[in-house]
């Protein structure tokens, strides 16, 4: 019987026109399920991959109970960076090889990270709107050159959007306990207490794990400035929304910038939908080139692995 490996990743999807005759040379079979919804949940996705030996995934359950479910499972590829859906433990147990696809979205979130703050910087969103309302508005924006850039998490993602702030001719601060690197000429390290204090704008780019869960808080946003924004293009979990809602509502901070939610999609009934807060969907890292990279990086490492069975 052939082998299959299970695509469940819709970006994956829709670039697998590139990948499938490489896949099957190979000797495997592929299996492509729809999805209908945001991600697989743990039934859906033992349904279609039960009796898989490899799986490419997105956003889906990938906790205890999908891969105790999973006999057959070996390779499992989350596309992407993000691994905060799967359970590590269970697949170590399980004998179940984890890898994802690092580096491959550095510039591709960073520019989209750089889109929230020139928004929130001269009020884009703001017009866009009194203009679809018959109004003619005038808003009084802020330069970003001369302006202080906090970027909390100095990886790939990072990283790039250091580069561009520097190339806007701002103040860049970061912090990162783990980064081992070299910060581009002009870019230091601080801690983040000195970070929230100092910057007009906080771009949160650190993955979700037990140290950053929760780390923009009520505490951390009384210690941001008056007149600072909040842009997260990481993940929901990194922010207590009610305590940012609730620091927008005072005005603690002047306005945010997400395309992550602690719920996604967004439920329609958010307050944050009434507030300077311009919204996204989960969709920082959707480019064309990011895709075709993470692809690409991903049937490597799910072959190189397989191989190794």
């Amino acid at each position: 019987m052939t082998a299959k490996i299970a695509i469940t990743c819709l970006q994956m999807q829709n670039h697998l026109h590139q990948h499938r005759e490489r896949i099957e040379a190979a000797g495997y079979e592929l299996v492509v399920p729809t999805l209908n919804g945001q991600r697989f949940e743990t039934d859906e996705l033992v349904s279609v991959a039960h009796d898989c030996v490899g799986i490419v995934a997105g956003d889906d359950d990938l906790g205890r109970r999908t891969l105790s479910a999973l006999p057959n499972l070996k390779v499992l590829v989350r596309w992407g960076i993000g691994t905060d859906s799967v359970d590590f433990d269970a697949a170590r147990e399980l004998g179940i090889a984890v890898r994802n696809t690092p580096g491959v979205f550095g510039d591709e979130v960073a520019d989209s990270a750089f889109g929230y703050i020139l928004n929130l910087a001269r009020g884009h969103h703001l017009i866009d709107a009194a203009v679809r309302r018959g109004e003619w508005k005038k808003l009084e924006g802020i330069a970003l050159a001369g302006e202080t850039l906090g970027v909390v998490g100095a990886g790939s993602i990072g990283s790039a959007v250091v580069r561009r702030g520097l190339g806007f001719e701002m103040s860049v601060v970061a912090f990162d306990p783990y980064f081992e690197g070299e910060l581009p000429a002009g870019a230091s390290l601080v801690e983040l207490d000195v970070l929230l204090r100092q910057s007009r704008f906080v771009v949160l780019a650190a993955p979700s794990n037990s140290s950053t869960r929760g780390m923009i808080n009520a505490s951390t946003l009384a210690k941001m400035r008056r007149d600072a924004f909040l842009v997260n293009v990481a993940r929901g979990d990194l922010v207590i929304e009610a305590d940012l809602v609730a620091a927008l509502e005072a005005g603690w901070i002047a306005g945010a910038g997400l395309d992550v939610f602690e719920v996604e999609p967004l439920p329609i009934d958010s307050p944050l939908l009434k507030l300077n807060v311009v919204l996204g969907s989960h969709n920082g890292s959707n480019a064309t080139a990011g895709v075709a990279r993470a692809s690409q990086r991903a049937v490597d490492i799910l072959l190189e692995e397989l191989a190794r069975i």
